[in-house]
């Protein structure tokens, strides 16, 4: 093979390389995307409460954040992976 053939044929791995990573990146790119349409749409659902009734807690207005090994609700509210110690 010819050093001008080689570099064509690493050119090739190269641009294959990069469009997985670009693919990659468009993921989590997505992904990102997600959370942020979920974090609106909740923000409007605790807003929407909020106007509907303001007597709710104060956890409503201002979200606990999310820990790890358990889940946030759409009102905040952190829900017990271990219902059984409730």
């Amino acid at each position: 093979m010819s050093d001008q053939e080689e570099v064509q044929e690493q050119m090739k791995a190269d641009m294959s390389a990069l469009k997985e990573q670009m693919a990659s990146m468009m993921d989590a790119m997505l992904g990102i995307r997600q959370l942020m349409e979920n974090n609106v749409a909740t923000a409007a659902a605790v807003s929407s409460a909020t106007k509907a009734d303001p007597t709710l807690p104060a956890t409503v207005h201002h979200p606990i954040p999310n820990v790890v090994g358990r889940e946030r609700s759409t009102l905040g509210h952190i829900s017990n992976p271990h219902p059984r110690y409730n």
